[in-house]
């Protein structure tokens, strides 16, 4: 897609809008009128605002799942055959969505971060239908923490609630990350409680408890 093309202009605007005023509160008219394009254009390109929001939240989670690829990859290279503990884990998640979805310099979230959150109290199905998680990047994560985990209990892990956890408590550590308001000691206990969570989730099941 052009760096400058209306489709692009589209997803962009509608983006920010979203993420600022709500799903529902966003009309087609205000991010076509935005992106100076005719107010047919989005139903001409995405079929609707519902299918452009879908399109919008499956870019940006390829994009996420990418970067937590790479991230999981260099862990896993990182190890030279040894299983990464589900800690070290965890904080490649933390680590992938604070540095996507967080600015410590203007202390502002990424409107993606805002989106997903609107989202989930407004298109709660269209959230559900743009993740994917048998994606290359959290399907990675998800293996090499169940690594301990028998194959008979393993697709009793819940996938969907781990990854929320993971991504609540993640954007939660976001505000005391601000370089004006930095809150060190917040920070690693949101870091502790999301790590011990996700410990004790999958040691559950890699011990039949």
């Amino acid at each position: 897609m052009q760096q400058d093309s209306t489709p692009l202009r589209l997803l962009k605007n509608a983006e920010r809008l979203m993420a600022e005023k709500g799903i529902a509160a966003t009309s087609v008219r205000e991010i076509t009128e935005e992106s100076d394009a005719n107010v047919a254009a989005v139903n001409y390109y995405f079929g609707g605002k519902t299918a452009l929001l879908l399109d919008l939240l499956k870019s940006r989670f390829e994009h996420l799942d990418a970067a937590l690829l790479e991230r999981v990859s260099s862990i896993e290279a990182e190890a030279k055959g040894k299983t990464p503990s589900v800690r070290e884990l965890a904080k490649a998640y933390f680590d992938v969505i604070t540095a996507l979805g967080f600015n410590s310099k203007t202390g502002k979230l990424d409107p993606f971060i805002l989106l997903i959150q609107r989202a989930s109290a407004e298109q709660e199905a269209v959230l559900e239908q743009a993740q994917d998680y048998n994606a290359p990047g959290i399907a990675k994560l998800v293996d090499l923490m169940a690594a301990e985990v028998p194959a008979d209990r393993r697709a009793r892990l819940d996938v969907p609630m781990l990854t929320g956890m993971m991504f609540t408590a993640s954007v939660a550590a976001m505000p005391a990350m601000s370089s004006e308001n930095r809150n060190d000691v917040l920070v690693a206990a949101i870091k502790d409680f999301l790590f011990a969570g996700v410990e004790a989730y999958v040691s559950r099941f890699a011990h039949g408890i």
